[in-house]
């Protein structure tokens, strides 16, 4: 009986490694042609490697995400269902044989293959040994036919560096992170935690790099215990405490919009307040970002 292997990507048995039958459709970029291109930024990283005739193979971290690989194809031909991972040997060290990593999902559509964080570090971790890690598939109009489509590690390494540079400058955050955020406060709390401030500093730092942002909502809203006006005050020191935080970090005070509306029932999150955590729920500054 085989061995067990090591690590699966999906809970399925494995099996061994396809060979490919006449007829079968191999891509790959071959020796003189492997190349990998960078695209960095501080809202994502990506290191992509042209598949002649049938796409490329990226490494995408958008700033905030993890790292997830996916193959682009506006045309596969791979069936939806699971496709077997291997690790090839290259042409050049034919004495290796090809070795069973697991299974991966698959789709009909223009990312076939989409990796997880933990899939695509075992991706990178064949291209580092120099191998090539391969995408075994029937194709979807002949279940006798497959496709196998194989990443080259030819100029990986170097490439990976590059691409390891981008990623050290990526903000802490996306805009789909903190285009809307709530500060929540409690009973009786008035001035910002280390955890409110390091949100905040987040955001500033991400508003700062993308100039399309150009306006910053701040509400305000409390629970409905004690009395309307003084949650209506509340309300009005919380907003204007992260108003304040927001100019004195630099931020040009045109952009920032800021209201309060105590306990305003149309705002509350919770309008039957039974207990405690009901309450917490209520009590909150909301920021809403806006962009071009």
């Amino acid at each position: 009986m085989k061995n067990s292997l090591k690590f699966t990507l999906s809970l399925v048995s494995l099996l061994s490694a396809p060979t490919v039958q006449p007829g079968s459709l191999a891509y790959n970029a071959d020796f003189d042609t492997s190349q990998w291109r960078i695209e960095s930024s501080v809202f994502a990283c990506a290191m992509t490697q042209t598949i002649p005739n049938f796409g490329s193979a990226v490494f995408f971290r958008e700033a905030g995400e993890p790292l997830l690989f996916y193959l682009d194809s506006l045309d596969t031909e791979m069936a939806e269902g699971r496709a077997l991972l291997t690790s090839a040997p290259p042409v050049w060290r034919q004495g290796l044989v090809e070795e069973d990593i697991g299974y991966v999902d698959v789709a009909r559509s223009q990312r076939p293959v989409v990796l997880d964080e933990t899939s695509t570090r075992i991706i990178l971790a064949e291209l580092f040994k120099g191998r090539m890690p391969t995408l075994t598939r029937q194709t979807w109009y002949n279940e006798m036919d497959s496709v196998r489509v194989a990443v080259s590690p030819v100029n990986f390494q170097r490439a990976y560096q590059n691409y390891q540079s981008c990623v050290q400058d990526l903000l802490p955050v996306n805009f789909g992170q903190i285009e809307r955020s709530s500060v929540f406060w409690s009973a009786g709390q008035m001035e910002l935690d280390a955890e409110d401030r390091a949100m905040l500093d987040d955001m500033i730092t991400y508003i700062e790099a993308d100039s399309s942002v150009y306006s910053i909502q701040i509400n305000g809203f409390t629970d409905t215990a004690g009395s309307s006006r003084d949650n209506l005050e509340n309300s009005r020191l919380r907003a204007f405490t992260v108003h304040e935080y927001f100019v004195n970090k630099g931020i040009d005070e045109a952009m920032l919009e800021t209201r309060y509306f105590g306990e305003t029932e149309d705002y509350l999150i919770v309008r039957n307040e039974r207990t405690e955590a009901d309450r917490d729920r209520n009590r909150r500054v909301t920021i809403l970002l806006r962009r071009y």
